[in-house]
């Protein structure tokens, strides 16, 4: 099933956190935890600021959602209420190849806008290693992790079903770090983790990313679109674009989330 949200920036961010917590405690109570997978760049940054404040337990109601059993509050905000964090297990979807400190690193970001102001063990969160100077056996390390996570058995099992996987678009359609014109990632069908060359203009060059039959198995996939993709987006969502990475994402059983920011024009225009 295919989801679209469009709103303003704040009511967005809003109405994507109420969501993303109701998901959280659905799989708690079904499964015993909630594995989210973090998505890099810029656009997220205030989504991740949002989640670790979380939302009015008022607001949680009026959007139609119903109050967990066991819903965690913040301490110095309990009218709000915040995501289940200890049994929560972070990853990453996609990762530049710069160690942690570097203000380009989607770990490090995660880390300023998320991470540090939630209450997650250490051991629950499972960042992808870019220190080895080996992309490639860094990209095997991570998937080995996955899968001894994922399956008590070998190494030959379907690949792992996520709770959630946060996702952007990029301009020219990419998502995570799978990139139009790199066809040989987009029809790896055997790795669950590889190391990519991102195209001139896209610093810096060497990633890792999740591939599409680990994203295709989420439960739930949900992408931030800002406002100059709305259409863009429309097009994906639509199926009208099914060459592109991002149009490439059609999870096998699981729902697809569209929050897609307005622009101020299109809110001006709806007064």
């Amino acid at each position: 099933m295919t989801h679209w949200i469009s709103a303003p920036h704040d009511e967005l961010l809003e109405k994507a956190v109420a969501a993303i917590t109701d998901l959280a405690y659905r799989a708690v109570a079904e499964r015993g935890r909630f594995t989210l997978v973090l998505s890099g760049g810029h656009t997220p940054a205030a989504l991740y600021l949002k989640l670790a404040r979380g939302i009015k337990e008022e607001r949680y109601l009026e959007l139609g959602y119903t109050l967990p059993d066991e819903a965690r509050r913040p301490v110095r905000n309990p009218e709000s209420i915040i995501l289940p964090w200890p049994q929560t297990l972070l990853f990453q979807g996609d990762e530049r190849y710069l160690p942690p400190s570097h203000p380009d690193s989607n770990y490090g970001m995660a880390r300023k806008t998320l991470i540090r102001y939630i209450c997650i063990k250490p051991a629950d969160i499972h960042r992808m290693p870019t220190e080895s100077g080996d992309p490639e056996a860094d990209a095997r390390r991570y998937e080995a992790l996955i899968r001894g996570l994922f399956h008590k058995r070998g190494s030959d099992e379907a690949p792992p079903s996520f709770d959630l996987i946060l996702l952007g678009l990029g301009d020219d359609g990419h998502t995570a770090s799978l990139m139009p014109d790199d066809k040989a990632a987009l029809n790896e069908k055997e790795r669950w983790v590889i190391a990519v060359e991102a195209p001139n203009g896209k610093p810096p060059g060497t990633r890792l990313t999740l591939t599409l039959p680990v994203i295709n198995e989420a439960k739930n996939v949900l992408f931030l679109v800002p406002p100059s993709r709305k259409d863009f987006a429309r097009s994906i969502s639509n199926g009208e674009r099914p060459e592109l990475p991002s149009g490439m994402v059609r999870p096998r059983s699981g729902d697809v989330w569209w929050f897609v920011e307005e622009s101020q024009k299109q809110n001006q225009e709806m007064l």
